[in-house]
């Protein structure tokens, strides 16, 4: 199956349109270029080409009449049929002539101007891809650019993760701590505090001990002095060797409690 047989319908329509429009833009000047042509239709080259080819085949000419005389056996003949015959068969002749040289021109005409547009679309299309090359062969340089600096930089993050890592776990056991310093300093306040009401108790117990002693020991004292009073001699009697002293010892000797109670003050 040949070019023209692989083209659609639609693809073909599209071309044959978009060939009409531009040289209706024209103004039936000039038949448009395949490349023209092939942007405006949406196809590709092959397709514009060989439906352009055929298009401008049934697009009409114009041709000129050749010119010429009668040849002299006719006009030597006389006859006025004859010479109206061969005026129409060189008409005739002259018609088929000049259209098949038109079209003969036309073609090469066409064909000269589409292997020029052809050579310059390929040209285009050269450049274009050159620099579609130079574009990738930027960008997988830059790309591999960008993957050699993550390489660089993959283990200063995952050791500065490692250090996130453990400063994480610092600050956690440091709040441990602190909330067991804080538990900690509770309980010694409360335990101060307690501490403190203990002392004021016992204060306020050992100076009710002190006054009770104090009063004891005055309260012997007194019993003492009156217990030495009753067991005085009779006037003119002389007291027993050792009596008196031992009554005043006794008065006012402290009880072994009492010592050491004022010892523990």
């Amino acid at each position: 199956m040949n070019q023209a047989g692989k083209i659609s319908a639609e693809a073909r329509e599209r071309i044959i349109a978009a060939a009409t429009e531009l040289y209706e833009k024209s103004g039936r000047q000039r038949h448009p270029a395949v490349d023209q042509v092939r942007q405006l239709a949406g196809v590709d080259m092959d397709a514009a080409s060989v439906v352009l080819k055929d298009w401008r085949r049934v697009q009409p000419a114009t041709a000129a009449a050749l010119d010429g005389e009668v040849p002299e056996g006719v006009s030597q003949a006389g006859l006025a049929a004859l010479e109206a015959i061969w005026t129409q068969a060189k008409a005739l002749a002259n018609d088929s002539l000049s259209a098949a040289q038109a079209a003969w021109e036309r073609e090469r005409a066409e064909l000269d101007h589409l292997r020029a547009e052809l050579a310059g679309a390929f040209e285009r299309q050269a450049a274009e891809l050159d620099a579609t090359r130079r574009q990738l062969s930027a960008s997988l340089a830059l790309t591999a650019q960008q993957a050699q600096d993550l390489a660089v930089a993959q283990p200063q993050a995952e050791a500065f993760r490692e250090r996130m890592d453990k400063a994480e776990v610092r600050v956690g056991e440091l709040e441990r701590e602190l909330s067991e310093a804080k538990s900690l300093l509770l309980r010694s306040q409360n335990e101060l505090r307690l501490s403190a009401a203990d002392g004021q108790a016992a204060e306020t117990a050992l100076a009710k001990l002190r006054g009770e002693l104090l009063q004891s020991s005055a309260s012997a004292a007194m019993k003492a002095e009156v217990a030495r009073i009753k067991m005085s001699p009779k006037p003119g009697a002389a007291p027993e060797a050792g009596e008196e002293d031992e009554s005043l010892k006794a008065a006012y000797t402290p009880q072994p409690a009492a010592e050491d109670i004022l010892k523990f003050r």
